[in-house]
């Protein structure tokens, strides 16, 4: 086995890991709003005032989030570091490594302001769109750096809708997400206590519920737009490295979300279903974000190999 390929590995490694971690970090951050934690450590970056914190549920689970956002932060700066050595001359892996690791560095100072505000919901709702844009930056360096080794059978069919579908599948669920927390900052989270219709009724009376069915009909237009983009791809796309598992995934997390909702509220809003249903929103995001990624990759030529001698010690040696 070559250096060259060693390294490469390593940048899929170093980013599969920022992005499962960083997709754990945003749940944790659900499951700090819903047990409401949020201010368990009221100082910033110390909790009370601890490197570590007092033994309780609050500051613990506060603590944790921030712990695990550290660790997000160190893989997020080893993902750029090693980018900017081996890849400094491919957009597709560069850009989105500097922008993931500027998006911590910026979210991490706005959980600052979280906490110093005293949980302004406006602010929450730009911390976690930041934090989903961490999640999409590891997801997009991911699999370009697994593609940088692999060869296109087929760039699919030109003309071909996907690449809209994408693009609106990507921008609608993460206005999923946002309105959802814009759902719970308003405190219309929990105001239908039914599914599918709120009080019988597919338009409530009263602002509340108006809120909670505007999230739930922004859900299912976007579900039409993914589930259209899925048909296309498994229909059109098959020899595309990667695309037709991209497609299965969303669908699948499409599925699981949907459900999940559903059951928070059938199982009456329980803490833990609502941290569930965020992060089942996140892997969803994760899976439209895929598959719009591996739909650009299919339309340009594979990401050529990192050349020797930058950022590397020696050339890469050719093996025996």
């Amino acid at each position: 086995m070559t250096s060259r390929l060693s390294l490469d590995r390593t940048l899929v490694y170093l980013a599969l890991a920022a992005l499962v971690v960083a997709i754990i970090q945003v749940t944790l951050g659900g499951v700090v709003r819903v047990t409401g934690s949020g201010l368990g450590c009221p100082d910033w970056p110390l909790c009370d005032g601890r490197v570590i914190p007092v033994f309780e549920r609050a500051p613990l689970i506060e603590f944790s989030h921030r712990l695990v956002a550290s660790v997000v932060g160190l893989l997020s700066l080893s993902v750029a570091v090693v980018a900017w050595r081996r890849y400094r001359t491919e957009p597709w892996i560069l850009a989105p490594s500097l922008v993931g690791i500027s998006l911590v560095i910026i979210a991490a100072l706005l959980g600052a302001v979280v906490v110093w505000t005293e949980l302004v919901w406006w602010v929450r709702l730009i911390h976690l769109g930041l934090a989903q844009g961490v999640v999409a930056c590891m997801a997009v360096v991911t699999l370009v750096a697994w593609r940088a080794g692999v060869a296109d059978e087929s760039p699919g069919p030109v003309g071909s809708p996907l690449g809209t579908l994408a693009l609106i599948s990507v921008a609608g669920v993460f206005l999923i997400i946002l309105s959802g927390s814009y759902m719970v900052g308003y405190g219309a989270g929990s105001s239908c206590g039914t599914w599918p219709l709120c009080r019988g009724s597919f338009l409530p009376d009263g602002t509340a519920y108006l809120v909670h069915m505007a999230h739930r009909y922004l859900t299912a237009l976007v579900a039409l737009v993914m589930l259209g983009a899925a048909f296309v791809a498994l229909r059109s796309y098959g020899r595309v490295p990667g695309l037709v598992p991209a497609a299965w995934l969303m669908v699948a997390a499409l599925a699981g979300q949907v459900l999940l909702g559903a059951w928070t509220i059938w199982a009456g809003f329980t803490m833990e279903m609502r941290a569930a249903h965020l992060g089942g929103a996140t892997l969803m995001w994760t899976a439209v974000v895929a598959l719009a990624t591996l739909y650009g990759l299919s339309r340009r030529p594979p990401v050529p190999a990192a050349a020797p001698g930058i950022g590397s010690p020696e050339p890469a040696r050719q093996a025996s």
